[in-house]
């Protein structure tokens, strides 16, 4: 039977398609490549068939592997419920694994993170930045406990689905330079002259205008790609283009005349920042109170719309 599983095996077989490497997998843990790759043959072993494919340097789940992940979580959330049990009534610990995208995380999270940081100052906590589909996909495979997104209202059978805030989209322009005064009816079939400014391929308000675009037959001039917000809003404001966003990423600059707000006839599907975690996982005392913290401030969030 080789050597009897241990927990330390689908620790490494979780971290493994967490990071996408068995090298990677082992910098994280602190491991050899060659301890990685023996508790992955363990499991093997065990099982009786491969969990990996190796594709030149990437690895990806076998159908197996596939059927082996849901039960591995099972597996790692009961130990983390026996490792909590002593902790009752001591100082909350473990590790708290967040997913957010750019947005949610620069205008809205920094004071969550803060009070939380004060608080419990014994969790380890990890926080990554992608779009806000693949932060869902994170919390879907385990790679993440927690995941803000900002989207359509999520409806999931998996996930438990908290909606912080309706956030309204807007089309910015530089206050001085862009003659664009507001997109209607005139411009539909037509061709405009500024630059598009967008950030990433699955960024959900980039998908958003384009398919208001789309749907309207209009074609901005050339597009430009730039994946940081504040970059983009640096080019809005020297005149290079145009962009939709999150109103609240934009409205000091707004206020401060430093851009102007582009009126849309017909407006922009709704969006809203939203929190999830999956419905069926077990639900730390580190993860239980960075959900209490979020609620509480996102029920002080308001977002003043600016006028044009």
């Amino acid at each position: 039977m080789g050597d009897m599983m241990e927990i330390r095996h689908f620790v490494t077989f979780k971290k493994i398609i967490e990071t996408g490497s068995f090298t990677q997998a082992a910098e994280h843990l602190g491991y050899t490549q060659s301890t990685v790759t023996s508790h992955i043959q363990a499991l093997e072993e065990h099982i009786g068939a491969p969990l990996f494919d190796r594709v030149g340097r990437k690895v990806r789940l076998t159908d197996i592997g596939k059927k082996l992940l849901p039960y591995t979580q099972e597996i790692l959330d009961t130990y983390g419920k026996i490792e909590s049990i002593s902790n009752d009534g001591e100082e909350i610990r473990g590790e708290l694994k967040i997913a957010a995208p750019e947005s949610l995380t620069v205008y809205r999270l920094e004071p969550i993170l803060r009070e939380y940081r004060k608080k419990f100052p014994h969790v380890n906590i990890s926080l990554s930045n992608a779009t806000c589909r693949d932060n869902k996909r994170a919390i879907l495979n385990g790679s993440a406990d927690i995941a803000f997104v900002m989207l359509p209202q999520l409806q999931d059978s998996d996930l438990i689905v908290h909606s912080l805030l309706d956030e309204p989209l807007v089309l910015v322009g530089s206050a001085d330079c862009c003659v664009l005064n507001t997109l209607d009816k005139s411009y539909e079939n037509q061709r405009i002259s500024e630059c598009l400014i967008v950030n990433e391929q699955e960024c959900s308000y980039r998908t958003i205008f384009e398919e208001y675009l789309r749907e309207r037959g209009i074609v901005p001039s050339h597009t430009m790609e730039l994946w940081s917000i504040e970059a983009m809003k640096r080019c809005i404001m020297s005149g290079l283009g145009i962009a939709c966003l999150p109103l609240m990423t934009v409205n000091d600059e707004i206020k401060e005349g430093k851009l102007k707000i582009i009126p849309c006839v017909g407006g922009f599907k709704q969006i809203f920042s939203q929190v999830a975690y999956r419905k069926n996982k077990w639900i730390s005392p580190a993860l239980s109170m960075f959900i209490e913290i979020t609620l509480k401030h996102a029920r002080g969030w308001s977002c003043e719309e600016a006028t044009c």
